[in-house]
């Protein structure tokens, strides 16, 4: 009988000194080479990689948003991506066209320049000019709509 109940207690003992015990998360990155090692790893695993990103934006989507355009600011290929991804979104969403519109109108009545240079844009574009017009959308006194690219 001392055996059957020896042998539980022993196991449970052996058991119990080969348990690593896992340090608290906060201790494990206020080690610099701990801390270096566990972002390199979240960074090469999509999984986490991706778990990070909805973290990042859910937390501090301002962050995000301003590192990207300051990264994008200088980098063409970037900008074009940026403005392929909502114009794609403004396809699907018509609220998001309607921001994105609305934004746009802002930045114009704040910056004649940039009206300028938006109207000067939208002379390219004869089709969505008589569209706009034809919907009483703008003035288009000066513009010239059946200007051929």
């Amino acid at each position: 009988m001392k055996k059957i109940i020896l042998l539980p207690f022993a196991f449970t003992m052996l058991f119990s000194l080969t348990q690593c015990n896992n340090p608290a998360p906060e201790k494990l990155i206020s080690n610099a080479e701990t801390r270096s090692k566990i972002i390199s790893a979240s960074m090469n695993n999509d999984a986490y990689m991706n778990e990070v990103m909805d973290s990042m934006m859910i937390k501090h989507p301002d962050v995000i948003l301003s590192t990207v355009f300051v990264l994008a600011k200088n980098d063409m290929h970037t900008q074009e991506n940026m403005m392929d991804k909502m114009t794609d979104m403004c396809k699907m969403d018509s609220s998001m066209c309607k921001m994105m519109m609305g934004k746009t109108m802002e930045m114009c009545e704040m910056d004649k320049s940039k009206y300028s240079m938006m109207m000067g844009s939208m002379k390219e574009h004869p089709k969505g000019m008589q569209s706009m017009k034809d919907m009483g959308m703008c003035d288009m006194k000066g513009m010239d709509i059946n200007h051929k690219k």
